[in-house]
């Protein structure tokens, strides 16, 4: 493993640092007439779901400005030095080859192959993931589509007016995030997702003041159905819905999960065909583009998940190719550090 401290271009960047902080941004400008066309990038990405129903490409134009940071040429040289010397490229087609470059629980990085709508193959330890993943992909789009078009009743015949994902972490924070900034595609006047993830019985209980039994379906993501905060939220959620619909038998009609532990999910009353599968390659920060990310297909619409995964591809390939200089998510990251 590469010792940061020993690197040149690190060295170099902490000696560089007692000139940097007396940047001026004005005087950097000043001095440099150019500087705008330096430290920015223009990307056109080209991308289609191609699994979906509409067949059409998507085209965005993307400006990564980054002059107005602190940083001059030799900043940037030496960061692109930094980058270089810490095995960027290798690590990134590593993760790409399905290589374990999660060295901490010795597993590959492949959130990638999440959002990978192709059918190339994307390897982990040795197995082609796409084909399970593309099969979980299909499961959601079934699902999102009964859902949202009323063809999936509650208990007393009602279609599913709200959606309560419980969840906590990555199983919450994502799928949050991609709501809200897509809320325009959403109909809330027809179907409304709700997020709970505190273990403080008040969230669960505000949430439910909103919604009926008859008509509010329950996500529970947990990869072992075993997280303690998720499980007991799960189960009050159960009880409140009990409390209204009595039979126990009920319960499949209203609760869907999202983990790999079948027996758990079972036993909790929730039938195995509403179980969405998921992997221990996907880091809980990158889970929104795997099955947790179901709240967000139920609540903008599948093709629009789907657009979202292939948005996510068309930068995954760019990631994958482009020069460090030019790498959109690369110099997002140096300029961080």
């Amino acid at each position: 493993m590469v010792c940061l401290n020993d690197l040149p271009a690190w060295k170099a960047l902490q000696k560089h640092y007692e000139q940097a902080r007396q940047f001026q941004l004005t005087e950097l400008f000043a001095q440099d007439s150019g500087r705008f066309d330096r430290f920015s990038r223009q990307l056109h990405l080209d991308y289609a779901p191609p699994r979906g129903n509409n067949p059409n490409p998507h085209s965005v134009n993307m400006l990564l400005d980054f002059s107005k940071n602190l940083i001059n040429q030799e900043t940037f040289q030496l960061l692109l030095q930094l980058a270089k010397e810490t095995g960027v490229e290798d690590l990134r087609d590593q993760m790409f080859r399905g290589e374990p470059i999660n060295f901490t629980e010795k597993r590959s990085v492949l959130h990638v192959a999440l959002r990978h709508l192709d059918d190339s193959p994307l390897y982990a330890q040795g197995t082609n993931v796409v084909p399970e993943v593309h099969s979980v992909l299909e499961h959601m789009r079934q699902t999102t589509e009964a859902i949202r078009s009323g063809q999936w009743k509650g208990y007393t015949g009602e279609r599913i007016t709200d959606v309560v994902n419980i969840g906590i972490g990555g199983s919450d924070l994502g799928p949050v995030m991609v709501t809200q900034a897509l809320a325009h595609y959403a109909n809330p006047d027809k179907l409304r997702v709700h997020f709970v993830s505190n273990v403080d019985g008040t969230h669960l209980a505000e949430t439910l003041r909103a919604c009926r039994a008859e008509s509010t379906l329950f996500i529970i993501a947990s990869k072992t159905f075993t997280t303690q905060e998720t499980l007991t939220n799960a189960h009050s959620a159960r009880s409140w819905f009990l409390n209204t619909a009595q039979d126990p038998a009920h319960i499949a009609k209203h609760f869907v999960a999202l983990s790999t532990n079948t027996a758990k999910v079972t036993e909790f009353g929730i039938a195995e065909e509403n179980m969405f599968k998921f992997w221990d390659w996907v880091g809980g920060r990158y889970s929104l583009w795997s099955a947790i990310g179901l709240s967000i297909a139920i609540y903008i619409g599948f093709d629009k998940f789907e657009a979202l995964l292939a948005g996510a591809h068309a930068m995954d390939r760019h990631f994958a190719t482009a020069p460090l200089e030019d790498n959109l998510p690369v110099l997002l990251a140096l300029i961080g550090v």
